[in-house]
């Protein structure tokens, strides 16, 4: 009785361990995470814009993708935007025009304020969308 006890346990097992071996593979070369501000898949390095084709287009992750892209693009220009703004502190300063300073200072405030909330949503939909993408790797059709 034990014999038998002892092969059901050892056929069981080594049938759950190969379905784990499979998962383990795909987990160890597929799976997309973060390492600081870059991306790694596999040990590699992968841009952001590397990353579009780690999904696959008719998907929710595609879809939070592309809306982190566009709200980083609109980050990275209101950046520039700020910027560009020290020049008319700079011109408002030579000219000794209070006002023309304090406005494009609060201007620049603002467009920086609104770059790093676009930045920080872009971020969140971004890891989001890797999560998703990550699950639907690991399990897919749940």
């Amino acid at each position: 009785m034990k014999i038998l006890i002892a092969f059901t346990f050892l056929f069981i097992s080594y049938h759950s361990f190969s379905q784990s071996d499979s998962l383990l593979k795909k987990y160890d070369q597929q799976l997309v995470y973060r390492y600081g501000s870059h991306f790694m898949k596999g040990g590699n390095k992968v841009s952001f814009n590397a990353l579009q084709e780690e999904f696959t287009i008719p998907s929710i992750s595609f879809d939070l993708y592309a809306k982190a892209k566009k709200d980083k693009t609109i980050s990275t220009v209101l950046r520039y935007v700020s910027l560009l703004a020290i020049i008319g502190v700079a011109k408002g300063t030579a000219d000794n025009n209070r006002n023309l300073t304090y406005g494009f200072l609060a201007g620049q405030f603002a467009t920086l304020a609104l770059s790093s909330s676009f930045q920080n949503k872009s971020t969140t939909g971004l890891d989001r969308a890797i999560q998703i993408r990550n699950r639907e790797l690991l399990f897919p059709g749940r």
